[in-house]
Formats: C-alpha cells, structure tokens, sequence
C-alpha cells in the first residue's frame, strides 16, 4: 500500500517538471547569416519553379546578410571589373513566412524615400533558403541562395 501511494504521490510531480522545460525553449533564428544568391527561378506555364544560374561577379557574389538584431544589408555587385557594390542598409522583421525588408533610398530629386518590400521565405533550412517577392512587372521571382 505504501508503494501505490509512493507512485501516486511522485507520478504527478514528473509531469510538473516536465513543464517548465517548454517556457525556457529558445527557437532558432535561421535566416541570420549571410546567403549568397546562386539561382533564380520563375514559374512556366505548368506552373513549375525553373531555376536558372543567377550570374554574379565571379570574385564577389550577390548576397543577403541577415544580422541576430534585425538589420539586414543586400550587396548587389557589378558583374564586371572590380567588386563594387550597390549595398541597401536597413531593419526586417519576420512574421511567419513573411520577411519584410525596411530601408530608404535617394529617390527623384534626391529627396529620401522609404521602402517596403516582402519576401516570402518558400523553404528555409540552416544552409539553404529560397525567397520569393513580386518584382517591378507583378511577376513572382525566386532566389536560391545558400549560407556562406
């Protein structure tokens, strides 16, 4: 009789501490890094993602850089001569599949103008991420990129 109780009395108490090992779980950030853009891809007809090679600067690649405190930079270099960058400073946040890229740029006039752009995160693993946005003629473009 005393072993029932024992077990009745110790069997509720692993079900607590198992508890309190959820409200310390941390999730991991996967997007943070930096991923260098290696395909692009668009859908066909069918309705198939086509990937082709994205043509980078063969010393410097195209890439995102996404930092832990929700600053990201986008190098866009020029595929010829030296590596020069175009490089886009600003925050993103992440709602689900949704990252949304805040930064401004010099617009008409050389008055400053924020923007806003989405990218939907299509599959995201710790050494590849495939981003889709909708570009300037409302069509859906994918990148492949891989951490470095």
């Amino acid at each position: 009789m005393k072993r029932i109780l024992a077990i009745l009395f110790l069997l509720p108490m692993a079900f607590v501490s198992c508890g309190e090992d959820e409200d310390n779980f941390v999730q991991q950030n996967y997007l943070v890094g930096k991923w260098e853009i290696n395909e692009t891809g668009a859908r066909s007809p069918q309705g198939v993602i086509v990937y082709q090679p994205y043509v980078n600067n063969t010393d410097c690649k195209d890439n995102y850089i996404f930092n832990a405190d929700f600053t990201f930079q986008n190098n866009d270099y020029n595929t010829e001569g030296t590596c020069v960058s175009n490089a886009i400073n600003g925050t993103y946040s992440r709602l689900s599949t949704n990252v949304t890229l805040n930064y401004t740029i010099q617009g008409s006039g050389g008055a400053p103008q924020q923007v806003q752009q989405t990218l939907t995160v299509v599959s995201l693993t710790f050494t590849e991420v495939i981003l889709a946005y909708t570009n300037d003629v409302n069509q859906i473009v994918y990148l492949k990129c891989t951490k470095v």
